[in-house]
Order: C-alpha cells, then structure tokens, then sequence
C-alpha cells in the first residue's frame, strides 16, 4: 500500500449557490514517500468530441487541476469532522484528513449517450479526487497516485417548485399566405422528474386560409458548450407525438396530451445527454437542468449546459413555414439516483 484515498461520500449536490464540499482521508506509507510531499487535488476532465474522431495526436480533452492541497508533510492544521475523525482513529497515524471544493465555473456531472455505432467516450464532464506522492505539485506520476471518480449532481432548489407553471403563446404570419396562426401550451408544473408524465394542453386558433392537418407535439432536450466562441444549441427528441387535426380556416382547437421525459432508445437516437454514472449504476437517467449560479456568467461556464423544454409545431408547407412554440421546463435529479 503506497497511499489509500477514503471519501465520505461520492455523489455532491450542486445548491446553485454553493456545492457540497469533499470530505475524505488520504492513507500514506512513510517509507515509500520517504523524503517527498503527499498531495490530493480534484481532476475536472471535460471532453468535447468524439474519442474515435481523434487523430494525428489530437485530442477532444481539457483537464483541469484544481485545489491542489498538500497533506504531508503537514503545511495547515485542518479540523476534521466526525466521520473523518473515525476514519482516522481505525486507519493510524499516517491517515490525513481534507476538504476540496468543487470549481465554481465547472457544471455538474454529465455524459453523451452513446448512438448504436459509436464507440469509445463521448461528450462529457467528469470529476476525480487524486492524491500523489512528488517532489512538488507537478511532479505526478500515475504509478505513485490514486484516484477515485465522483459526481456533482444537480440539486433543483426549493423556490423553483413553487414557481407558476410555464405557459407560452405565439402568433405567426406568413408571407405567401393570408392571415395567423395563433398557438398556445400550458404544462401543469415547473419541474418534474425523469419518467414522471407532463400533461400538455395545447390551442390552436387558424385565421388562415388553409386547413392545418398536423401538430407535433415532442420533449427536446437543448445542449450546448458556452466556453466556445461559435455557441451552437443542439436539438435532441427525447419523445414525439403526431397527430393529425385537420383544423379548417377560421377554426379552433383545444387538444390534450402526455409526454414523458425517458432516456431514448440507444438503436433509436443516441446521443443524449444523461447524468453520469459511478461503476456499477445500471439505469441511466436523464442529465438534470443546468441552473446557473447567480454569480456566474453562463459564457465563463466550463463544461455542458442542458435545458428542456415542450416543443408544439404545426406545418404549413415548405413553402409558408411552421409555426413553433418552446415551453421551457425544469427537469430535477431525483434523490438518490
């Protein structure tokens, strides 16, 4: 045994203001480090792009080094809680409390679904706390190090519970067609949960001159990178429905329906964002909304940002356009997952 790394937990909840702290002890032998220094940091890795894409060298991977605390020799006294204190008493006198923060401008633990033929890591945000054993903070080297994988999970604060159910409306002209489209959608709550029903109720008054025969009414999932200069939304269905309405000129309509929020078929579409799993997890959930922290400006954000909502669409033609309104939803992580 050369160092032994020992959390109190592995899954932190993100409070939007603040995130749970890191709690653990590091275990050294002190004949192995002998006249060296023993460190523990958090390693916040993000990948960008595909693994298989990589080439000549070139890798979609940012790593980043944070918080790096020297544990021994001691250089600070820190109080230790009581579960590191028990740890310590069962583990000897070579057993070092800590405390690391998360990075501030870092977003929670997310991973891209894999689609039916890729292979290797895809988009995604991952963190570990490392201890090493070097001459100073640089000098690591993965045969005198440890590390162990943990999450930053996304916590939905209280107030957004209590917050009024979104509604949307739109009024839509064409120019190759006389008169509106008038499109309006409620949902029945702010947040909701990975597989729990959102009831839609959706309006539709057409003062033009065509019948309206479809309305789609989907769950997307909208992602993008902020740390990039060119900022792209991507688009993800997670669930669709179509109807056929067939809504003459002058008249209007009231439907109801039901979507809900699901991991998709891999084989089906692929590349959606969910939560990160640690070793062992086997049902993959949804990656929670990204709710900011009010102090940080979303283009510093380092990592993925997620967002939801209810989309409603109804088609003219190519040659008039669609109609499209985006009710924005909350989807919260369920405790425990």
């Amino acid at each position: 045994m050369v160092l032994t790394l020992y959390l109190t937990k592995r899954d932190y909840f993100d409070h939007v203001t603040h995130v749970d702290p890191i709690e653990g002890v590091l275990v050294l032998d002190p004949n192995y480090v002998s006249d060296r220094n023993v460190y523990v940091q958090i390693v916040l890795t993000f990948r960008f792009g595909r693994e298989e894409d990589e080439s000549m060298g070139y890798n979609f991977v940012k790593t980043m080094y944070l918080g790096t605390t020297q544990l021994y020799p001691p250089v600070t006294c820190f109080p230790p809680s009581e579960i590191q204190r028990n740890l310590i008493s069962k583990l000897g006198n070579f057993a070092f409390p800590f405390m690391l923060e998360f990075p501030k401008l870092s977003t929670p633990s997310y991973t891209m679904m894999q689609g039916w033929e890729e292979e290797g890591r895809l988009i995604g945000v991952e963190f570990e706390v490392m201890g090493f054993v070097g001459v100073n903070e640089q000098d690591c080297h993965k045969r005198s190090s440890c590390r162990l994988t943990v999450r930053r999970l996304m916590e939905c604060p209280a107030r957004l519970f209590d917050a009024p159910a979104p509604r949307g409306n739109i009024t839509k002209t064409f120019l190759t067609c006389s008169g509106s489209v008038t499109l309006e959608a409620s949902l029945t709550s702010n947040v909701y949960f990975p597989e729990e029903e959102i009831p839609v109720q959706v309006t539709i008054k057409n003062n033009t001159t065509r019948e309206l025969k479809k309305l789609k009414v989907k769950i997307v999932q909208m992602s993008e990178v902020p740390i990039f200069s060119k900022q792209q939304v991507r688009d993800k269905t997670l669930m669709k429905i179509d109807n056929n309405i067939n809504l003459p000129a002058g008249a209007d309509t009231s439907k109801n329906y039901t979507l809900i929020p699901a991991v998709p078929s891999r084989m089906a579409r692929g590349q959606v964002f969910l939560q990160s799993e640690l070793q062992g997890n086997t049902s993959p959930s949804l990656a929670p909304s990204t709710i900011l922290n009010p102090e940080v400006d979303k283009r510093d954000l380092f990592g993925v940002h997620v967002t939801y909502a209810v989309r409603i669409k109804v088609p003219l033609g190519t040659l008039i356009g669609d109609t499209i309104l985006d009710v924005p939803f909350i989807l919260a992580v369920q405790q425990g997952q």
